[in-house]
Parts: C-alpha cells; structure tokens; sequence
C-alpha cells in the first residue's frame, strides 16, 4: 500500500559547510597527513513502530507510515540507528526516491552495513545502514509479523550523515573547508588531473588500472582512497586515514564511483564495507585490510606489487579520488620536460628518512591512500600520503616486508 512521506527539513548544506570550524587534526604541522571531510552528522528524531502486542502487516498495524529525510542537495544520506528491534517476519527498507538502490534490514537478516564503537554502535541494536546516494533516503516498515509487536520494538533514528553536494566539493577544496592535510601545496604548478574516464581509450592503462580503486567513507563523514591489492580480498590505504579493527568496521568502500564519461553523470557505484584490520604501521602509513562481501567487487580487478627501488625519471600514473571528488587519474605533469608524471626523487624522507618516493604528480586531500603506480610493471610502486611538492609515497619496497605473510610470501 502507498504511505504518505512527511518531509525532515535540514539546513541548507552548503550554508552549514562554509561555518564549519576545522577539527583538531587541522591544527597540526603543515603538511601532517589527515582526511578530508565530505561530509556532516545531522541530528534526527523519528521513529517507525507498532501498537505493542498487535500481529499484522507492517503498514497497517504498526502505524508506520514511510518516512523520508530529504536534503536540499546532499550528495549522500547514511542513516544511524539509534534503537533497532523489530519482530520477525517485518523488514525495515532504507532506499533512494526512485528506489533504485534499497537496502533491507530485520531481525532475520541485514543487508551491508557498518558498525561505529566510537558512535556508541554496537552491531545489534545499534548500527547504520548503508548510504544512499542522492538527497533523498526513504524509511519503510514492509512485511507480516510473525510474532506480537513488543513494547521494545521498533526504529529509532536519532541522526544521519548528510554528504556534500558533489558539484561544490571543488569550491569547498578551494576555501580550504574540506583540506585538513596539504591542501594546494599537493598541486604543482597548473593542476593537471582529470577524470579517470577521460583516459578511457587515449591511456588504457592508467584507466585500467584505476578500475580497483575505491573511495573510502568513514562514519565521521572523513573520505581516503584505498584499493585492492592481489586476487584476494585485500585492501590497502593509509595508517592516517584509519588504523584500527573498529575503524575498518565503520568504513564504507565505493568502487566505480566516477564519471561514466570524460564529461559525463555518475556511473553506477558497487558499496562494500570493510570487514577485518590485517596489519598497520604509523611509518609508513599503511593499513592492510579486508572487506565484506568480496565477491561484490571481484569485477573491479586488483592492483599487484612491485616492491624494488624506484628508478629517476621513470613513469608513473596515481589514481585516487583527490579532494572527495569522482575518481580522478594524475598522468600529466607540466612540471618536468617530458609532460608526464614521473619520478622525480627516488628517494625522499617522509615519516622516516628515505623511506618515501617524490614526485610532483598532482594530488589534493582525499588522495591519501591512493596508488603510486609504475608504467613500466603496471603495478604499485609507493603509497601516496604526502602532499608538499615533492608530494610522495611510501615506498613498497619497505612495506612488502611487512605484509608478505598476508599473501603466502608471494608478491602479487
């Protein structure tokens, strides 16, 4: 049966946006690695329920008509439960307004989801759906239940986070009300970056080897780069960006989030969320980890490794999603003679000496975790944290070591 949707009305986001004051991270150091944030929690107060002790269809004798939080331009909405019980055999949906994506949680089953300990979420009663992409989520009880409603029964949202509008993350880079890290000191000169489609047929590598590259959604509304490494259910991104288990548990991975084309709208985004913490170091910047349902992003490919020092003035190509944006690749750079990007110091200190690779490949906050890739191998020579020109990443020579237990002692 059809439900009238009451409307939550928020402030406007990019009003909210440009009052934000910089978090804590921001008053460190120059050039102290962070991430950005693309996004803000918003307060809410609804609730779908039931008449306790009725059995019935969701829609009838709960009382619960759909509800939707709907934004003026939100790019995304995550929804936090704040209390969530519901008897069997009635399911709660959380789906966009023209109900193309739909995730569908009840006390039988739940589809993805992630878990926030810092939050005060537990995983149980306790936790946040997955996000909808657009400025609209849809909340609706659906099925028969199977058992009397109890007085303990129902949904609680008590807050949801609201993502900035994609179009204004460029304007909010420049006012400096995303960066938290190295901001235009990540640009050499003239920004050359473009979307990662626009390389589609001109450099099938670089755009092929953008395609395992994810952009990664943390409960705090903060956005890294991560990717996946080898042909098992492995990621990498940066130690800054998270670096504990309960951490991976509250990240969202989005894969293919891009422009269809060099100029054209979105392209359909697969979400998995992380699943296990592998191994990290403060170092060299990384975090190994693993995601839940792999087999979701299986179509996307993988990077491999190639842990050797790197060579002066040999090619590279980085792929990340620099400043929250849509996948963007770093292939030209008008800092050197050849054009492209390259190594520019094979070996450069960054959190330790000689223990990054330099170059002046474009980059912006949001790139932290993203690959340093080798023309010459395809594969992933450094892991870029570090803007400052040289930007630079640490080097995989130094963290193969580290992990190799992780991949049977064979490099990928």
């Amino acid at each position: 049966m059809n439900h009238a949707m009451p409307k939550l009305l928020v402030p406007a986001l990019l009003a909210s946006a440009l009052c934000l004051s910089l978090p804590v991270a921001a008053q460190t150091a120059p050039g102290a690695p962070a991430p950005i944030k693309v996004a803000d929690v918003r307060a809410a107060d609804l609730q779908l329920g039931a008449q306790p002790g009725r059995v019935g269809r969701a829609g009838v004798d709960a009382g619960a008509k759909a509800v939707e939080i709907r934004t003026p331009d939100a790019s995304f909405i995550k929804v936090h439960f704040e209390q969530f019980s519901l008897p069997a055999g009635v399911t709660l949906e959380v789906a966009s307004a023209d109900g193309r994506e739909v995730y569908r949680y009840s006390a039988e089953h739940r589809d993805g989801y992630t878990v926030a300990a810092d939050l005060g979420e537990d995983g149980k009663s306790r936790f946040s759906a997955m996000s909808i992409s657009g400025p609209v989520a849809v909340l609706r009880l659906v099925g028969q239940a199977r058992e009397p409603w109890r007085k303990d029964h129902g949904v609680k949202v008590s807050r949801y986070l609201e993502g900035y509008p994609e179009d204004m993350l460029p304007e909010l880079g420049k006012a400096g009300l995303l960066n938290t890290d190295v901001g235009g000191k990540s640009i050499c000169g003239t920004d050359n970056k473009q979307a990662a489609a626009c390389y589609s047929s001109s450099d099938t590598q670089a755009f092929n080897g953008s395609k395992p590259v994810a952009r990664a959604l943390m409960s705090s509304g903060s956005l890294c780069t991560a990717w996946r490494v080898s042909s098992s259910n492995r990621m990498f991104t940066n130690n800054h960006c998270f670096s504990t288990a309960a951490a991976v548990a509250s990240t969202e991975l989005w894969f293919n989030y891009q422009r269809s084309t060099c100029t054209g709208a979105q392209a359909t985004v697969t979400k998995v969320t992380g699943d296990q913490l592998l191994k990290t170091d403060v170092t060299l910047d990384y975090t190994l980890f693993t995601v839940k349902n792999f087999a979701n992003i299986s179509s996307f490919g993988f990077l491999g490794l190639d842990p050797r020092a790197a060579t002066a003035n040999e090619g590279i190509f980085i792929a990340g999603h620099p400043g929250g944006r849509m996948k963007e690749l770093s292939v030209a750079d008008t800092q050197n003679s050849t054009g492209k990007c390259r190594v520019d110091a094979p070996s450069v200190t960054g959190n330790a000496a000689n223990s990054d690779v330099g170059y002046y490949c474009d980059t912006e906050g949001g790139s932290s975790g993203s690959p340093v890739i080798a023309r010459s191998s395809g594969k992933v020579l450094a892991l870029h944290h570090f803007g400052g020109c040289f930007n630079s990443g640490a080097k995989i020579s130094l963290i193969w070591p580290q992990v190799s237990t992780y991949f049977g002692g064979v490099i990928p």
